[in-house]
């Protein structure tokens, strides 16, 4: 899916939990009230003396809709600061505005707006999941606010006091502090919407204490009984996670699961919701499993660990987000050496055939359309990561490639461009690092690339870039799936 416009890349702007209100901030704190109205409407009402200029949503298109998101905003309101109430213009692309943008009365300030929310979204198809977007939770509503609470872009280092006024029996989760019955006390813009919470009745989120890190899952009634089986997949993955990196970029995080036809998951800032087919089926565990993890890696990779500017390290939190969460699904036991066999095949598999269909350019090119360069993006990058993995444990031992990981995310600045993500992978990898990505972007060659997996203590075979081969071949072994015959860098 292709951005319309380059703000709808939030994670790459605003930081997470911003200290206190800057000096660019209308109010201190933005005042932000949610009303349920009736039905799927919602009044939304944002009080900010003093503002000025646009106010947005983060659009997409989609099938079924005129005009992505915006379709579901109406009567859109400014209170301009003499007191005048003024209809919005609507500018496209998810944007509103005071009547007259550029002259003297499009520049006026405002205190405030207001519009009303219609919550069916579930109308529309979104090709990158309803999970980023919103649907029908239940008898409830689950919304990623940068989708429908429309904002100042401006307002990066502001605090919002975040009011819902819902009805008897209705439970407002969500990621933040609370500050009083369906009050909210939220740090940075970041925070504000790039989140999902959860509105409505009979919600009975179950909170997972960790060290240093309390987990609220929710899900659909549908899900009742899998939530021991999700459970235990966040508890021995963000175990594992906190252990790598030292510790945890925030203090409550929170899961929905929700259902749909597919396995698939979006993370944001504190918060990630996935959708799985429903009845749960047990065999079905990988796929979920390896979702789950994925999505909730992406706190540390992805989140914390930040992309600056954001396309050019698409390739390295995506497919080094795939990598890590395979190491980790298997050194954990929640899932088995043939399991691994069969990640690693789809891994050279998605970067073979993304090659092919994306045509000659570089991973970091690829990253500036990453939806429509996807398999190359996820494949790629963790190829990489597995390369580097293999090389820094032959050179420095076990661990090495995760200390690595953590070095970066103990850096006092976490945004990363490429060039200066490979100059502190450089120094712990001898140079490795630059040298495999360059590997990877070079003329396509897909036994040159098998070869160089096979020097890592596996062994591939290859019939079309579509049928691709795996096995163990470390410890003295020819070929195999036997778990003994596993090579370092990826044995428990």
């Amino acid at each position: 899916m292709v951005y319309a416009k380059p703000v709808a890349l939030l994670a790459a702007t605003f930081s997470i939990g911003m200290g206190a209100a800057s000096a660019d901030c209308p109010a201190d704190p933005v005042l932000v009230r949610m009303a349920h109205v009736e039905d799927n409407r919602f009044a939304v009402a944002v009080s900010a003396p003093g503002s000025q200029g646009p106010i947005d949503i983060s659009w997409r298109e989609a099938e079924g809709t005129r005009d992505g998101q915006a379709d579901f905003l109406s009567d859109v309101v400014f209170e301009r600061s003499d007191g005048a109430l003024v209809a919005a213009e609507y500018a496209g692309y998810g944007t509103w505005q005071l009547p007259g943008a550029g002259d003297s009365d499009g520049d006026a300030l405002w205190d405030g707006y207001r519009y009303t929310l219609t919550a069916d979204h579930d109308r529309a198809v979104w090709n990158i999941g309803k999970e980023e977007i919103a649907y029908r939770f239940d008898d409830g509503f689950y919304f990623v606010l940068q989708s429908v609470l429309a904002v100042s872009y401006g307002w990066g280092d502001c605090q919002f006091d975040v009011r819902m006024d819902l009805p008897d029996g209705w439970q407002a989760v969500t990621p933040w502090a609370e500050a009083g019955e369906h009050a909210f006390a939220v740090s940075g813009l970041n925070s504000l919407i790039r989140n999902l919470i959860v509105l409505g009745p009979n919600l009975e989120p179950q909170t997972l204490a960790l060290d240093g890190l309390d987990v609220v899952i929710i899900s659909e009634g549908v899900f009742d009984e899998a939530r021991p089986a999700f459970a235990e997949v966040l508890r021995r993955s963000l175990a594992a996670y906190t252990e790598i990196f030292g510790g945890v970029p925030m203090e409550r995080y929170l899961v929905a699961f929700g259902e749909d036809d597919m396995n698939d998951g979006g993370a944001f800032a504190e918060s990630f919701g996935q959708r799985l087919p429903a009845p749960f089926r047990e065999h079905e565990r990988l796929m979920w499993a390896r979702s789950l993890a994925h999505e909730s890696l992406h706190a540390w990779i992805g989140i914390a660990i930040s992309r600056n500017p954001d396309a050019e390290l698409q390739w390295f939190t995506e497919g080094g987000t795939d990598y890590l969460t395979m190491k980790t699904l298997y050194r954990t036991e929640l899932v088995d050496a043939n399991d691994v066999i069969f990640m690693i095949e789809g891994q050279i598999r998605r970067f073979l055939l993304g090659r092919i269909q994306s045509g000659p350019v570089s991973l970091a090119e690829a990253g500036e359309n990453k939806q429509e360069n996807r398999t190359l993006v996820y494949g790629g990058g963790a190829l990489f990561h597995l390369l580097l993995d293999a090389r820094m444990t032959e050179l420095h031992g076990g661990g090495s490639y995760e200390a690595a990981l953590r070095s970066l995310y103990e850096a006092d600045d976490r945004r990363y461009s490429q060039a200066r993500m490979l100059a502190a992978l450089d120094a712990r990898s001898d140079g490795a690092a630059s040298e495999i990505l360059a590997m990877l972007n070079g003329p396509f060659d897909p036994f040159g690339l098998l070869a160089e997996v096979d020097t890592t203590g596996l062994a591939t075979a290859a019939f079309g870039p579509d049928e691709i081969l795996v096995r163990f071949a470390a410890q003295g072994c020819a070929g195999s799936r036997d778990a003994a015959c596993m090579p370092d860098f990826l044995s428990r």
